[in-house]
Parts: structure tokens; sequence; C-alpha cells
């Protein structure tokens, strides 16, 4: 049975080593400071302990084994930072049975000598604690081969040395591995939002229903959750969408790419845009963490002039005539998609108008206007958006130019915000 191994909190100072080796002296001092400047400036707690076995072997003969362990988790566990599934061998040579329990050993927090031992199939030992900025940090084991010579004081004072620089080393080498780790981070995230706008489709310069289509967005943090998808079915028409599952970051993001292949698929199965809700409710059933998501579907059927909208819990589509009149879309709100087990999704049908312009938000696009989280007003709080609407010309493109030049672009405290346009150009 392998032997447990105490957390630092467990140890307790102990009188004397549990055994010390031959008093004999070295004929040679260690080099212990050219050791430590052949150890450098190691990145991370793993190229030190590595660094510090290779040290360790060229000080030493015959070393059978060699570690640096540190507390793993919240039980303060030691474990080799080299050689984890070793690491327990090696401390169990130097530490000694906890009470009456012959599986549980305690390491010593003094520096400890510990001799050879045929009938346990052991060689010499030595073990020393690093103390790092005051604190007791970790422990070093160094193992001799079976039936090589005994550890002296001479490399036991040694190996104290080596740990002070040890311990020394110690926050250099986790400041520098945590700069590693955010500037890794810094790069995924930003390949991460690189891959999320690929995947968000481009403007279509040249469809069936000849509609100019227009987007944009822009993520809190690197990734978001806003989604916005247009598809053009042929024959005039097109389906457009936008949503926004809850929450932000990447967890959002990884379900909006689930939700945006989802409406891809349905598109192109289902007769309008209430029946793609449904199944899409039924497909996200269950999601984790009790998240939803809040989307709206409009179909333009430019052959039978009309505008389909089916409306799951999202802010309210917009359609500007070109007379300059404005009316929200789907204000019968159903709920969002993933929230109930079985919703029921309907389609209102709009006549469609000689370059009719629709727009289509979320509603971080309202914080956005009014510089904080929204209130209460007419439609979901649209009061300002619709305003913009109507002062602006008849035209999509400065209608969204004027938007985003309204709204407060920083991410501080904001929602994702997207915004998707249709404007007939016949």
């Amino acid at each position: 049975m392998e032997s447990t191994i105490k957390s630092i909190s467990d140890f307790t100072p102990m009188a004397r080593p549990l055994a010390v080796g031959a008093p004999a002296v070295s004929p040679q001092a260690i080099p212990v400071q050219q050791a430590l400047a052949a150890i450098g400036e190691p990145d991370t707690t793993v190229d030190l302990a590595q660094r510090l076995y290779a040290t360790i072997a060229m000080l030493w003969s015959e070393v059978a084994g060699a570690d640096m362990f540190l507390p793993q988790g919240g039980s303060g566990e030691l474990r080799g930072v080299r050689d984890a599934h070793g690491g327990v061998a090696l401390l169990s040579a130097v530490g000694s049975q906890y009470g009456n329990e012959s599986s549980v050993r305690v390491v010593p927090v003094t520096p400890t000598l510990v001799p050879g031992d045929v009938t346990c199939d052991r060689g010499a030992s030595m073990s020393v604690p690093v103390i790092s900025e005051g604190a007791l940090e970790s422990f070093i084991v160094v193992q001799r081969r079976l039936g090589a010579p005994s550890f002296t004081t001479r490399d036991l004072e040694a190996l104290i040395q080596l740990s002070r620089g040890v311990g020394e080393l110690l926050p250099r080498v986790r400041a520098r591995g945590g700069r590693s780790v955010t500037a890794w981070l810094q790069r995924d995230l930003a390949s991460a939002r690189d891959m999320q706008r690929m995947f968000l489709p481009r403007p279509l310069e040249n469809n069936s229903a000849h509609v100019r289509v227009l987007a944009e967005y822009l993520p809190a943090f690197a990734v978001g959750g806003d989604f916005y998808d247009f598809v053009d079915l042929g024959g005039g028409r097109l389906l457009a969408t936008i949503g926004d599952v809850s929450g932000k970051g990447v967890t959002a993001a990884l379900m909006m790419s689930r939700v945006t292949s989802e409406l891809r698929r349905l598109a192109h199965e289902c007769s309008g845009p209430a029946e793609i809700l449904t199944r899409l409710n039924r497909s996200l059933r269950g999601m984790q963490d009790d998240r939803f998501v809040t989307v709206v579907c409009v179909l333009l059927d430019v052959p039978n002039r009309r505008w389909i909208v089916a409306n799951g819990g999202h802010v309210v589509p917009l359609l500007r005539r070109r007379s300059g009149v404005i009316s929200g879309l789907a204000y019968s709100l159903n709920p969002p998609i993933g929230m109930i087990p079985m919703p029921e999704y309907r389609d209102e049908i709009f006549p469609l108008e000689s370059q009719d312009i629709v727009l289509l938000a979320t509603d971080g696009v309202l914080e956005m206007l009014s510089g904080g989280p929204r209130d209460v007003c007419s439609t979901m709080g649209q009061c300002q958006l619709v305003d913009m609407l109507r002062k602006a010309p008849h035209d999509l493109a400065e209608i969204h130019r004027r938007i985003l030049n309204a709204g407060d672009a920083s991410t501080a405290g904001r929602d994702d915000v997207a915004l998707l346009g249709l404007e007939l150009t016949e």
C-alpha cells in the first residue's frame, strides 16, 4: 500500500533527525553557488524541478531519485513536481509513521539524514525544507542507490544551501509562470475572437431577395454570446436571425456556436420562423447551468410580398418604411429558447413595401445608447433607438453609423452588442 503524505499544515518539527549518517566530511567542498547559477531562471516550477534534479545528479554520485515536493489541491497533499508517481517512494524514505496509522507518514520539517536499509531495498536519503519569503513552501528529497555510501552532514549542509537558493527562485518562477499563462490565454482568446468572427456571416452582396445586408458585432470580452445570421433560401426568400445567449465570455460563445449551427440547419428544413424556434427549443432542451437564448427570426418573402416574424423573448425588430413611418415587428413575445419545455411560438405576418428597412438588435445596443443598463421604456426600452431611427435618413449604412457613433463603445461593464439590418433595394 502506498503511503499517504500529510500536508504541510500537518508537519511538526522534530527534536532530532530520523537517523543520522556517518559524520565524515566530504574531501572537497560542494560548489553550491555554481550549481545555483547552473539552474538559472526557470519559467515554471516543473522546469525548476527538472533543472534541480540535473544539478543534484551532478553534485552527488549514484543518485537514484530527487525531486521538489509542493502541496497540491485543497488537501495539501505533497506531490513530486518532476515525478508525481515516483515521489511517493522518495517521501516515504524520509518520513516517519504518523501515530498508529501505518499508511500515513509525516515528513520532518528539519533537515534530515536517513541511512540506507537493505531489508527495505532502500538507499540512503536526505531531505530539507524550502523556505520562501518566510514561509515553509516545499521540500527537497534526494535518495541514493541501494548500497551507495550514506549522505554526510556536509552533504546535508550543501543541500540546505541549495534549498535556500530554490526558496529565492520560487517567487520569481511563479511570477514568470503567471505571466506565461496570461500571455497564453491572451493569445488563445485572440484566436478564439478571430475564429468566432470567421463563423459570423459576411454581408451578402448578391442574393435572390435583392436585399442589402449590414451587420456589426462588438463582444464585451474577446468572445461573446450575441449572434446573428442570414441565409439565402433562394427564390427571393431570405432568413435573418439575431439572438443573445445568457451570460458572457467563453461559455456563452461556445453555446452561441451551437445555436447558430442549429439555426442554419433548421432554416433549410422548416416552413417558417415559428417552426424554427419550436424545433430549436426542442434540440437545446436542458442547456447547461440553466442558460437560455433569446432569438428572433425574420423571413423576407419577396414573391409573396411579406415579412414573417417569430420572437423568442428578444428585442423587438424595427421596421422603417420609405415614408419614415416606424413600427415594431412581433410585439407578442414568446419565452426564450430553453426556458420552458413546450412553448408555443407563432408567426406574425407584415406586408412588404418597396425600400423597407428592418433593424434587428440585441439588448447590448440599447445599453450602449443609454450608457448603462436600459430603463423600462415603451417597447423593451427602445425609445432611444426608435428616436434615432426616426431622425436618420432612409439609408441603412447611415443608420448603422449613427447608432454606433452615438453609443458608448467601451467594454467596461457593458453587454455584448450585435446589430443586423436589411434594406430592400427594389
